[in-house]
Parts: structure tokens; sequence; C-alpha cells
């Protein structure tokens, strides 16, 4: 595979850099949308363990899949002073020599044995976009520093 996305993307940062690094997102967050209550505003996502080795499978099955894509969602179209969640919604990415940064597989591909995820068995149209996530502010730890920046005990 000569797609330079099948390399690692990983990079352990120091929890001070973390702590930086979520707290100008809040301070976006809170200065973009100063009328929003900040307690509302997303700060992070949840993805549970047996979703993220369900989609570790697929990656497992098939050599062409460089990774999984993540895309930030809104369940509704935004409405100022009203409950908007953000979330994302994640695809695998296939090498493709027609797309540098890898192809989005929004179906599922004939013939791979990949059988769908979603409560109906893929039978409404083949989807391979999935939403796992839970927002939070309804799904945080609300006591780390990435949610507050408050440094914690080790």
């Amino acid at each position: 595979m000569s797609n330079p996305l099948i390399n690692s993307t990983k990079e352990i940062i120091p929890v001070s850099v973390a702590i930086a690094k979520t707290t100008n997102w809040r301070n976006f967050m809170e200065s973009t949308f100063a009328t929003t209550d900040p307690k509302a505003l997303p700060k992070a996502v949840y993805i549970s363990k047996n979703d993220i080795q369900d989609l570790a499978r697929y990656c497992d099955a098939d050599d062409s899949i460089l990774g999984i894509r993540a895309y930030f969602t809104l369940d509704d179209p935004y409405k100022e002073g009203e409950t908007n969640q953000v979330k994302f919604i994640m695809v695998l990415v296939k090498d493709s020599p027609d797309h540098f940064n890898g192809q989005d597989i929004l179906y599922i591909p004939p013939g791979l044995g990949m059988t769908a995820l979603s409560p109906d068995g893929g039978a409404l149209d083949d989807s391979n976009v999935y939403d796992f996530t839970k927002p939070c502010p309804d799904c945080c730890d609300i006591t780390s520093p990435l949610f507050s920046n408050e440094q914690q005990a080790k």
C-alpha cells in the first residue's frame, strides 16, 4: 500500500498540552456562541469500546482500508438558543489511486463478507456510515481537566 495515510497518526501529547488545546476549543466555542450557556456547548464525544472493536475488525478484514474518518454533524439545522447536539459520524477509508486522502466507504462493498452494524442489518441502504457517538456535555467526565482545565491530582 503506497498511500501515506496508512502511517500511524498517533501523537501522544503531554497532559498540559491537552488541557491547553481543550481550553482553546471551549474558549472558541464560548466566543463564537456567546449567547449560549457554556454548559451546553459541545466539548467531546464518547465512543464505546465495543464500537471501536467493531470498526477495528473491519479494518483488519480488508488490507485496502487505511483508517477511519470522522465528520462533525448536527442532528438538526443550527438554531440560536436551542440545544444543538454536535456529534460525529465515522466512515471507513480505503486506499484508492484516484483519492490522495483515501476514499470514504459510504456503502458496504459487495463480496467482502462485511455485514452492517446497524440495527436493521443494513437493510435500509447498506450504509457503512456509523453514528456511535454520545455527545458531551451529555456524556462527560466533568471532573476531567480536559473538561474544565482544572488540574487533577495523579
